[in-house]
C-alpha cells in the first residue's frame, strides 16, 4: 500500500520574547529542538489537535490561537524513497497558561530567543520557518 501523507498540528508558543522548544523524544528527528505538535486524530479540528499536543507534550494549555501557515514535511532515505509525509498546520499564541514541563513525546523543554536557536539541533529549516511565522504574526 503506498504511503500517504499524514495531517498535524503545531504550536509556536511566542512569550516575552522567546519560543517554547521541545526536544523531540521520538522519530523522526529524536533529539532535535521543535515546535511542540503532532498527529491530527480522527474527527480532530487541527487547531483541537493543536491545543491538545500542546497540553500533552508541555502541560500548557492554549487560549487563542491564530492560523500561521501550513507547510509539507517530507523526509527521505538515502534512496530518495520517502520515510514521512506530514501536512502540518503552525498556530501562534502568546496566550498560553500553566508551567511548562517536558511531558510524552518531550525529551527537554525550553525557553529560546531566535538568537540562540543558531546552537541548537533543530528539526530542519525550524529556525527560518519560526523567524517568518513570528515577522508576519507579531507586532511591536
Amino acid at each position: 500500500m503506498p504511503l500517504k501523507p499524514s495531517t498535524g498540528a503545531s504550536v509556536l508558543v511566542y512569550q516575552n520574547g522567546k519560543v517554547l522548544l521541545i526536544k523531540r523524544g521520538k522519530e523522526p528527528y529524536k533529539g532535535h529542538w521543535s515546535l511542540p505538535g503532532g498527529s491530527q486524530e480522527l474527527g480532530e479540528t487541527l487547531e483541537q489537535a493543536a491545543k491538545r499536543e500542546l497540553k500533552e507534550e508541555t502541560d500548557l494549555t492554549a487560549g487563542n490561537l491564530t492560523f500561521a501557515k501550513v507547510r509539507d514535511r517530507i523526509t527521505y532515505d538515502e534512496k530518495g524513497n520517502i520515510l514521512f509525509h506530514f501536512v502540518l498546520a503552525t498556530f501562534i499564541t502568546s496566550d498560553a497558561s500553566g508551567v511548562p514541563k517536558a511531558l510524552d513525546d518531550a525529551d527537554d523543554i525550553g525557553w529560546y530567543a531566535i538568537s540562540e536557536m543558531k546552537n541548537l539541533l533543530t528539526t530542519p529549516h525550524a529556525q527560518e520557518f519560526i523567524e517568518e511565522i513570528i515577522s508576519s504574526h507579531v507586532t511591536g
